[in-house]
């Protein structure tokens, strides 16, 4: 019988890459992947007919029984800018805390996708995980956290955009300070981690892991090493702070002119990142993944071959 295995937040970037590592393997794991919004749910059950997708509200505790009921493995996922972020991981970790307490239970193993250095208060996305991490460390669960900086990945397809410019030296509007240092995640190594964790669970219990894929480097140089990889010698300019906060709000709520409790989120988010980054070291990486860890411009060189075959 295969081990159910659940993904929050299903539909967003992270589990778009772990979800096909496991998928395939049938015998060993069934699937159930939790969304929010009807489209993503229509969309996840088109694309893997095989999976169980649920919708629902991580705000509400009867629907946080559902997502954990029968389940082996939890990979928690947090809806980040939420401003209830900190309850709703509580609601899941309380939930899988009943599942595993039911007669012939078979739950093991609760894995939380936080965030690189959550006691960094003055983000907020940082903050509420900082508080979820702590509920779970000290629940009677067996954890592993996982801590991901910012995802090389979030700006890398309007770069490779640049490539069909007809401008020689084409101008990428950067929405963060391009003179302060990084170290970028790249999903494609946080996912075949998070997929290594889930497969080899109890090397792992009681661990948090620092998942970076770069030493500190500037924004800049992470332009700068994708437009090598493109062929292209790309200027920069940084857009402004009320523009990109705009921006973020768009993206990730539908609206820019959402009230403040949601904006405030990505806008001290961004605040932050203009003046100090996030600093990682990517040994534990590549220790997990036994290889190099993927740099911004091998990054631009994998997408741009994906690019290729589908033409």
């Amino acid at each position: 019988m295969p081990e159910l295995i659940v993904l929050t937040c299903a539909s967003g970037k992270q589990c778009s890459q772990i979800i096909p590592f496991l998928y395939p393997q049938s015998l060993l794991f069934k699937l159930r992947l939790v969304v929010h919004s009807p489209s993503s749910l229509a969309r996840l059950q088109e694309q893997y007919p095989d999976a169980e997708v649920l919708q629902a509200n991580l705000g509400d505790p009867h629907d946080c029984a559902k997502i954990t009921n029968g389940a082996s493995v939890v990979y928690y996922v947090s809806p980040t800018f939420q401003p209830l972020e900190t309850q709703f991981g509580i609601n899941v970790i309380d939930a899988a805390v009943k599942e595993s307490t039911k007669p012939g239970s078979k739950f093991v193993h609760f894995i939380f996708s936080s965030v690189i250095h959550t006691h960094i208060r003055k983000m907020l996305n940082h903050d509420r995980k900082r508080y979820i991490e702590e509920y779970l460390c000290e629940s009677p669960l067996s954890w592993t956290v996982m801590q991901p900086s910012h995802f090389m990945d979030n700006t890398i397809g309007r770069l490779l955009k640049l490539k069909d410019s007809p401008e020689p030296e084409p101008i990428f509007v950067a929405p963060q300070n391009p003179d302060i240092a990084f170290s970028f995640s790249c999903v494609r190594d946080f996912a075949e981690a998070s997929a290594l964790v889930i497969q080899e669970r109890s090397k792992h219990f009681y661990a948090t892991y620092q998942l970076v894929s770069t030493w500190p480097i500037k924004y800049s140089d992470y332009i700068k090493a994708v437009g090598d990889a493109i062929g292209k010698s790309i200027k920069i300019k940084w857009a402004p702070y009320e523009e990109t906060v705009d921006m973020y709000a768009k993206v990730i709520f539908g609206d820019a002119n959402v009230d403040l409790p949601l904006k405030e989120g990505p806008a001290r988010m961004l605040l932050y990142y203009n003046g100090r980054g996030l600093l990682g070291n990517p040994r534990t990486t590549e220790w997990l993944l036994n290889r190099p860890s993927t740099s911004p411009a091998d990054l631009a060189r994998i997408l741009l071959g994906a690019g290729e075959k589908q033409a």
